[in-house]
């Protein structure tokens, strides 16, 4: 039996991904306790549709242009309170897991989750009861994109796919070396090191390859 509207959990979901945000979106659409509310596909809209929404949960990816998952989490919570927030990612590093509690998310979950747990996920989040993915608690087995076929087959770290959006975005290694809270000294170890994996030389070139693969 279908729930009145008033008594669903109301979803926004915040992914630039479009094909992967409409994906979860009908997969959730047959849940009876649930309404999608919208789609958001560019970060620095956020803050204003949510005002404008008000949704009980926010599902937001990681790494996304212009405003990231982390960052944008740190702006809603300073500029509107306490949300319900879950992280939807690839990403199952400690460190960014400890970067989004600090920032105000009450849930982090895997792309590679079954519809179950993000569903678990999700009721709970929406109760104010934080939850993070169990299978987390391995942190060797999700140390990197596992589930991604390009970065595997290019041996790029997690942190080398921010700092390759972040040049792509324009930003220079001291920008980058503040936006991410490193030394500029090792954000140029890292560009280097994302130069020697890729194959390229230039900026130009690098730029391109982000575009190509969508990053």
């Amino acid at each position: 039996m279908t729930q009145p509207e008033s008594n669903r959990t109301t979803i926004v979901i915040i992914d630039d991904h479009r094909l992967f945000s409409d994906g979860l979106g009908l997969m959730l659409a047959d849940v009876p306790d649930l309404s999608i509310l919208s789609h958001i596909y560019y970060s620095r809209e956020a803050i204003d549709q949510v005002i404008k929404l008000k949704p009980d949960v926010l599902i937001i990816d990681f790494n996304m242009p212009e405003i990231d998952g982390l960052e944008l989490t740190r702006q809603l919570t300073t500029q509107l309170g306490k949300q319900q927030i879950l992280i939807l990612t690839m990403y199952g590093d400690k460190r960014h897991i400890d970067d989004f509690r600090k920032a105000g998310a009450m849930g982090y979950m895997l792309k590679t989750s079954t519809k179950d747990e993000l569903l678990t996920a999700i009721r709970s989040v929406a109760t104010g009861i934080p939850y993070f993915d169990p299978k987390l608690a391995d942190e060797k087995q999700f140390s990197n994109h596992s589930g991604d076929i390009f970065l595997k087959k290019y041996k790029l770290s997690p942190r080398e796919v921010e700092i390759i959006r972040y040049i792509k975005e324009g930003l220079s290694s001291p920008q980058i070396a503040d936006r991410i809270h490193l030394s500029q000294h090792t954000i140029e170890t890292h560009r280097k090191n994302i130069h020697a994996k890729l194959g390229v030389s230039t900026v130009v070139e690098l730029v391109r390859f982000a575009v190509d693969m969508g990053l």
